[in-house]
C-alpha cells in the first residue's frame, strides 16, 4: 500500500467505495463524480502510479475486466 494513495486505501477498505467487482488482481467501483451514468473505475490491487508500471498480465486482465463491465453497464443502462 502506498502512503497517501486513495486507491490503495479503497483496496484496503480504509476508504469507502461502492464496489461492483473484485478478484485477486483488480477492483472495480463506481466513481463518486461520474462523467456518465454507470461510470466505473477499474484499478489494480497492487499499487502502480503509471500504467507502464503494471505487470503485463495484470494490465491485460484489468482491460479484460473493464471490457466485460462496460458491456454489462451498457446493457443495463441503454434499455
Amino acid at each position: 500500500m502506498a502512503e497517501g494513495c486513495v486507491f490503495c486505501a479503497i483496496v484496503a477498505r480504509q476508504a469507502p467505495a461502492s464496489v461492483v467487482f473484485e478478484d485477486d488482481r483488480v477492483l472495480a467501483f463506481i466513481d463518486i463524480q461520474p462523467v456518465t451514468p454507470g461510470h466505473l473505475l477499474v484499478i489494480p490491487k497492487r499499487h502502480a502510479t503509471y500504467l507502464a508500471e503494471l505487470d503485463e498480465e495484470i494490465g491485460a486482465h484489468l482491460f479484460r475486466v473493464a471490457q466485460r463491465l462496460t458491456a454489462a453497464v451498457r446493457a443495463a443502462t441503454l434499455r
